[in-house]
């Protein structure tokens, strides 16, 4: 498969059976950093394990980095558990994380837990600074292939950011009427709008925006409030550049669909029915109306050994019927591929499409 046919669902010029996408990116550099990898892709690269699945590659590179000059932060690791503190001109903010049984850092304290907290917030993201970094791109660019899609990351959303990396998603919530986070959130805005100005013209036509959207927590109010604006401006910056604009979802996403694609968002990752999200391709394409392009479909949890085999089939069966001759989809596992998926299911994906496409 070309690389043009994979990107033609962007623009709504697909064949009647679009694309199958899996994104490996959670799947692999968590195997790798482990030395996990199936023993016959031990010292795969990721596109050379696309190829061998039969698949696409589709690979991200973050073409920045951040810097926070004035800031004094420190990294401190023992037993399990990681604290982050950063020392500001007013305060000191504390985040913690512990190590997961999946090896992975689970975040359990976020940097602000008071009204207290925000003037360091405030002090912190004015010290952010995004300076351009393309050496990842460099090393990435040559291993893509011809048939694959080398993405460029930027930060997220500025409210996503404050959710994310500030707040969390409990006891920080209720500190949103506070009035600093308006200027925080605008500070970050300003910062994110800057970058990608520059990221826009770095020789790539995918654009990742990785805010993990969930509809559990962000309303059509919201989005609107908080996001629409802000994705309307990097899409008309990257439409001028000939780019297109990815959001990738974690969650159920129904009622956001049509805001993002009002804003001007071209993609949306993550799309999927129960039990991980709220709509399959076809509620999803009801609601989204025929402008945005959507990507998923394969719910991640049906490759996971603790759902039946034929749930797996039937939820891969009923993804490539929705997805038949619309042209503005993406077959993949929604969100991504999980790190304990069944490497069975995960190769047997692209057959089961084949034969769910011959079938009426």
């Amino acid at each position: 498969m070309d690389r043009a046919r994979v990107l033609a669902p962007f623009s709504g010029i697909a064949e009647e059976s679009p694309p199958y996408l899996p994104d490996l990116t959670l799947w692999y550099e968590w195997h790798r950093r482990r030395g996990t990898l199936p023993a016959e892709w031990r010292d795969y690269t990721l596109p050379q394990i696309a190829q061998a699945l039969g698949v696409p590659a589709w690979l991200v590179a973050r073409p920045w980095r951040v810097e926070t000059p004035g800031i004094e932060i420190g990294v401190s690791e023992a037993n399990g558990t990681r604290v982050v503190r950063s020392q500001t001109p007013a305060g000191i903010l504390v985040s913690r994380w512990i190590l997961g049984p999946d090896g992975a850092w689970w975040q359990t304290e976020y940097l602000v837990k008071t009204p207290d907290d925000l003037a360091a917030a405030l002090e912190l993201v004015r010290a952010r600074t995004y300076l351009l970094d393309t050496v990842e791109l460099a090393r990435l660019e040559p291993l893509v292939g011809s048939d694959g899609l080398l993405a460029l990351e930027i930060p997220r959303r500025p409210y996503s950011d404050l959710l994310h990396d500030f707040l969390g998603w409990g006891e920080g919530l209720l500190l949103l009427g506070e009035p600093v986070l308006e200027e925080i959130m605008a500070t970050l805005e300003a910062k994110l709008q800057n970058l990608v100005q520059a990221v826009a013209e770095l020789p790539a036509q995918v654009v990742l925006s990785p805010d993990n959207l969930d509809g559990q927590y962000i309303s059509p109010a919201t989005f609107r409030i908080y996001l629409s604006d802000s994705y309307r401006l990097t899409a008309e910056v990257l439409h001028r550049h000939g780019r297109y604009l990815v959001v990738h979802a974690g969650g159920p996403v129904r009622r956001l669909l049509a805001p993002m694609a009002a804003a001007g968002v071209d993609v949306v990752e993550g799309v999927a029915g129960p039990p991980q999200g709220d709509a399959s391709l076809a509620q999803a394409r009801e609601v989204a109306g025929p402008e945005l392009t959507l990507w998923g479909g394969i719910p991640q949890d049906f490759l996971l050994s603790t759902y039946d085999r034929t749930e797996f089939e039937a939820a891969v069966a009923q993804a490539a019927q929705e997805a038949k001759g619309d042209r503005r989809m993406i077959l993949g596992v929604a969100d991504r591929v999980p790190v304990d998926a069944e490497l069975s299911r995960l190769e047997v994906i692209p057959g089961l499409i084949r034969r769910a496409r011959r079938s009426r």
